[in-house]
């Protein structure tokens, strides 16, 4: 914010700082022009500089940008008033319990995802074998004595195993397994983090302290 004000005019610097204290603030145009018994418009031309407010409203508010702008810059000390702690207590008596649940949530995606992958690991081990048993069948038939015409029925079918062997194989080799590797880092992550913050609004606050 200061960027923008450092090449402006004096006035229209606190013109400026005015109208973003007000969007920090959250309050819009008409809120205020409702506070003060007037338009919307006729705020926006206040704040554009065109018109003025009855100087106790025009007091009220430069105190309120005021104290805001030395709360943002450090220059007066913030504190939570005990209304305040009292209002976060009771919503974080609402949050802390969901939070909790979705940390029980995370181990539960976690366990199903290893468990897949221990699962592709043990399908991944039983294609590569297939397909050694498959490869070396269709060696021996090769060799056999059978009639070409039996050799190539049979080659033909054990070829067609080996082939689904290795489809199935793409669908649980090791980029497939550390794709899951990932969500599961991803899980981790997330639930470690809610369970940091739980802990540190607890002791912190301890909300649900009789």
């Amino acid at each position: 914010m200061l960027k923008v004000l450092k090449n402006l005019p004096k006035r229209d610097k606190k013109l400026k700082l005015n109208t973003e204290i007000r969007k920090k603030l959250g309050v819009s145009q008409m809120q205020l022009a409702g506070i003060f018994n007037h338009s919307r418009n006729y705020m926006s031309m206040v704040e554009a500089g065109k018109r003025d407010l009855r100087s106790e409203h025009n007091t009220m508010l430069l105190k309120m940008y005021l104290q805001f702008h030395e709360l943002e810059t450090g220059k007066q000390a913030a504190y939570r008033s005990l209304e305040t702690r009292l209002f976060l207590n009771d919503a974080y008596k609402g949050v802390l319990p969901g939070m909790q649940a979705l940390e029980n949530e995370c181990r539960f995606k976690i366990d199903a995802l290893q468990k897949k992958i221990n699962a592709m690991k043990e399908q991944s081990r039983n294609m590569e074998h297939a397909i050694i048993v498959f490869t070396t069948q269709i060696n021996i038939i090769r060799e056999s004595g059978k009639t070409e015409t039996e050799k190539a029925r049979q080659i033909t079918g054990l070829n067609l195993l080996k082939q689904q062997a290795y489809d199935k194989l793409l669908t649980c080799w090791e980029p497939e397994q550390a794709k899951l590797d990932g969500k599961i880092e991803a899980i981790k992550g997330e639930a470690r983090a809610l369970r940091k913050y739980r802990l540190k609004v607890i002791k912190e606050h301890n909300p649900f302290k009789k």
